[in-house]
């Protein structure tokens, strides 16, 4: 995963978070939130299978950001407030403004790619705007690749 760290957080800053959101956050996005605390990704791509296309990833966002609050996950928490229900959370974002949601519990678990703004032609017919890319933080990393352009 080729990223831009913001920095490190603590163990309390994240356990305050757990306790405004109403629930615990996996491990091992835990482990990425204390590390780098949100990152800018760099020139990385994922593929979503049920719209099968490339995707070029943004952002993670991170507990704090002193250059704005839109790259915070509070921020995002408040935004879709009354979109995303209990132990769900926003994590990050392509360049177009499309989310990246992790439901951290229950039968649907795993890491989803939004269609927020119904792009893509699949969303907008009503089939879904939800894509599943990964069960975990980690084989969603995974998954990120270098973006190479290659003219068509």
């Amino acid at each position: 995963m080729n990223i831009t760290s913001w920095g490190e957080n603590s163990e309390e800053s994240i356990l305050a978070f757990e306790k405004q959101i109403g629930f615990h956050l996996p491990e091992d996005y835990r482990q990425f939130l204390i590390k780098n605390n949100g990152a800018a990704v760099n020139s990385q791509t994922f593929f979503v299978k049920d719209l099968e296309q490339d995707v070029l990833m943004d952002v993670f966002y991170g507990i704090t950001n002193s250059e704005a609050r839109s790259l915070t996950l509070g921020y995002w928490v408040k935004e879709y407030a009354d979109e995303v229900s209990e132990n769900e959370l926003v994590i990050g974002s392509d360049p177009g403004g499309h989310q990246i949601l992790y439901i951290t519990t229950g039968e649907d678990k795993g890491i989803y790619y939004w269609d927020t703004n119904h792009f893509f032609k699949k969303s907008r017919e009503g089939e879904g705007d939800t894509y599943f890319l990964a069960e975990t933080f980690t084989e969603f990393c995974d998954l990120l690749r270098d973006y190479t352009y290659t003219p068509s």
